[in-house]
């Protein structure tokens, strides 16, 4: 291959990567649609995840009444007739009562 041949299809290949870099924004497009793809991919995994919890829990509040029982007092608050509810509230240490209200 002669010289000048070479130094043709140099400048050739370097404005062809000029073009696929800068131009029309096809490579930059192509890279950010690469990017949304693996963090679409890492959330539908991570969402998986969550859904075969979730589906656990509800084969688990189904079958066992006491856990659905335990729900609807932890979250909810009910209490049986008959119980007594005591709510504690936690004391401040001294010193920090007054902190950081000037």
């Amino acid at each position: 291959m002669t010289q000048g041949r070479r130094r043709i299809l140099g400048w050739i290949a370097g404005g062809l990567a000029v073009f696929l870099v800068f131009g029309n924004k096809g490579f930059r497009q192509w890279v950010s649609a690469y990017r949304e793809k693996r963090r679409l991919d890492r959330t539908l995994t991570m969402l998986h995840g969550e859904h075969e919890r979730l589906s656990r829990e509800l084969a688990w509040i189904r079958q066992d009444p006491s856990y659905s029982e335990y729900l609807i007092r932890k979250n909810l608050g009910y209490v049986k007739k008959g119980e007594v509810e005591y709510q504690l509230i936690k004391k401040e240490k001294q010193g920090t009562a007054g902190k950081g209200r000037d």
